[in-house]
């Protein structure tokens, strides 16, 4: 026997009836990641590929700074990480100017958007040096790779960069070779 079932609407406040057996609903629902609702619906969602070659032990090859505004905050949810020789690379939130870096620019996951991510974002020059200026503020998560391997540091959204805040990876050790990868993200 269906029964009656009474809720107030999160939207206006009134009282809402629906129809449900033993005093439960029958519902269905479809559940994707907030970073899919996102690029759906604001399209705000990022993929930033970088490429460091040459890399030395010590140096930062990948640098983002969140230059917001309006207040967004950007929420990564993962960073893949791929190496040419076996090394340690450590992702750090830093703080100070980048510099001898090369820009880049993010890509938009939603391909009929015009939005472009308000951020700096810089890779290590190419065959030259890392990323220079930073001063590191706290280690947030580091991988081992082996050699012509790919690891990922899954963050699940929880690594939220604040405007004027910002976060870089460094190839903290490990023989000189090529460093690159991609960061996965959106700003909400």
């Amino acid at each position: 026997m269906a029964q009656e079932i009474q809720y107030t609407n999160d939207s206006n406040g009134a009282l809402e009836k629906m129809k449900g057996s033993d005093s439960r609903a029958n519902v269905s629902a479809r559940s994707d990641g907030r970073s899919y609702y996102n690029s759906r619906d604001k399209a705000q969602s990022y993929s930033i590929v970088f490429d460091f070659q040459s890399a030395a032990a010590g140096e930062f090859g990948f640098y983002f700074k969140n230059d917001n505004t309006n207040g967004l905050t950007f929420v990564v949810d993962s960073v893949g990480l791929n190496s040419v020789e076996a090394s340690r690379i450590k992702l750090w939130y830093v703080s100070g100017t980048a510099a001898a870096g090369t820009l880049i620019a993010p890509t938009n996951l939603n391909s009929a958007s015009g939005n472009t991510a308000v951020a700096t974002v810089m890779e290590g020059a190419s065959a030259a040096t890392g990323i220079t200026g930073l001063t590191t503020a706290g280690v947030i998560d580091f991988a081992y790779i082996q050699a012509t391997g790919h690891e990922e540091l899954r963050l699940v959204d929880r690594l939220r960069i604040a405007p004027n805040s910002a976060f870089a990876l460094e190839y903290d050790e490990g023989t000189t070779g090529d460093f690159s990868g991609v960061v996965y993200g959106y700003f909400e």
